[in-house]
């Protein structure tokens, strides 16, 4: 699994890296203790949060309700396998829909 480009996300992709652990995750990732949550707990809420809307949200929707960089929303979602980014190669990020896998 690909680790996460953006300094918006620890380390560990399935916690919010709280502590230095002396023991690998799992999946093999080591806490940072940064704080930053996991690319794995946001992708979870990306889905989540964008399956309750009535239209596809985009990127800059999604980076306004979490608070996080436009950025770091595109990363999230492209490196999910249950979710992708919608829109023509010249719509700019902030205009790129979330769309879930089997919608």
């Amino acid at each position: 699994m690909d680790k996460p480009g953006h300094p918006f996300f620890g380390a560990d992709r399935n916690s919010y890296n709280i502590d230095l652990d002396d023991e690998p995750a799992p999946y093999g990732e080591k806490s940072d203790g940064s704080g930053r949550p996991g690319i794995g707990i946001v992708q979870n809420a990306i889905q989540f949060w964008a399956g309750q809307q009535d239209e596809s949200p985009t990127v800059g929707d999604a980076a306004r309700v979490f608070n996080m960089p436009q950025e770091a929303v595109a990363e999230a979602v492209e490196k999910a396998y249950w979710m992708l980014l919608g829109g023509k190669d010249s719509t700019p990020l902030e205009q790129l829909t979330i769309e879930l896998d089997g919608e």
